[in-house]
């Protein structure tokens, strides 16, 4: 029934523009099947996926168009036919996911900042198998698209050591109800897609995590954790708690943006060499008093990727993700590869 989820800030304000598609599957933070998680506003240095601790400076504004993509591995007609012939009932498959989020972040003061995450979510080819008079077949019950939940949060970093260049901060946030949930399906007389296929949940999923940084050099190491607490939404459904783990190293070439002793700020060209490795842990989704065997799960990925900062503000990053580990419940989409990629400029 379910699949997978999924899930950045530096002291410089921007706007990302993320041009991409992403291929499969939304969430709000890990893994359950059909579900990514949504990115928060960029990062404008230092790793990808992995949220930094670093906060706008007051009263800094950025906006940023974003991006994430994931392919599964898809199960095929005759499998579906099969997991029906043999009474398995509740696997679904779903071909690809793309996520555009529209991402706008404010600091309120130099250590504190506020964002929000507006997505539209794109879900394609969502097939089924069932045993209609003793005979199998697959419905292909079609796509949904439509905006999906905001997701509001908050960043206090509650250490900024300037002489061994750590940091650390505690990060806070919602996602609401209001995207969409009305997306029908083409078979069975077009009834409702169940609540995990929907571009919105109906829920509000509060979530809390802690972020970590330290430069050496042109090295930078970071990681966060975060656990999104999932509420019951739409058709009675609880898509389940997710809990996401990051860890992120970066080598620049270049000395990108920096100030100098006397205050001056100057940014010059830069590239990041970055490496991840990207954790998702999903609880299974319950429907009412049912608890689906097939969703949640745990996933990991090695994610390379590279960002170039220009001097005139803007930058343009692409990270891949492969995955090295999967143990998901019962029977689910495997995850083929997955990446974020887009432009952002800095004001």
């Amino acid at each position: 029934m379910s699949i997978s989820k999924f899930k950045t800030s530096y002291s410089a304000p921007y706007i990302i523009m993320t041009a991409a598609a992403v291929y499969t599957a939304i969430a709000t933070a890990d893994a359950n099947a059909h579900h990514v998680t949504v990115a928060g506003p960029a990062s404008s240095a230092g790793p990808i996926n992995t949220e930094t601790a670093d906060t706008l400076p007051k009263g800094k504004f950025s906006v940023s168009v974003q991006a994430q993509t994931e392919n599964y591995e898809e199960l095929s007609n005759e499998a579906l036919e099969g997991f029906a012939i043999n009474g398995i009932e509740g696997v679904h498959n779903t071909d690809a996911t793309y996520i555009a989020s529209l991402a706008t972040q404010y600091g309120v003061t130099d250590d504190f900042s506020i964002g929000v995450v507006a997505p539209y979510v794109l879900r394609y080819g969502i097939r089924e198998g069932e045993v209609e008079h003793g005979d199998p077949h697959t419905h292909m019950l079609g796509d949904t698209r439509g905006f999906g939940d905001l997701v509001v949060s908050a960043k206090y970093r509650v250490l900024n050591r300037v002489e061994d260049d750590f940091s650390l901060a505690f990060i806070v946030g919602v996602k609401a109800p209001t995207g969409e949930t009305e997306e029908e399906s083409l078979g069975h007389g077009h009834n409702l897609f169940e609540a995990e296929f929907q571009p919105g949940s109906g829920s509000w999923d509060p979530h809390f995590g802690i972020a970590a940084g330290k430069n050496f050099g042109p090295f930078s190491v970071a990681g966060n954790v975060r656990y999104t607490v999932a509420t019951e939404g739409e058709q009675d459904t609880d898509l389940g708690d997710t809990f996401a783990y990051n860890l992120g190293v970066s080598y620049r070439f270049g000395e990108g943006a920096h100030t100098h002793a006397d205050g001056t700020f100057e940014r010059h060209h830069a590239l990041d060499l970055i490496v991840e490795v990207n954790g998702e842990w999903g609880e299974r989704e319950r429907v009412g008093d049912f608890l689906d065997p097939h969703s949640g799960g745990t996933k990991l990925f090695v994610s390379p990727g590279l960002r170039y900062s220009s001097p005139w503000g803007w930058n343009s990053f692409v990270s891949v993700g492969f995955p090295v580990y999967e143990d998901l419940n019962g029977i689910q989409n495997e995850t083929d590869v997955r990446g974020t990629f887009g432009i952002g400029a800095s004001f």
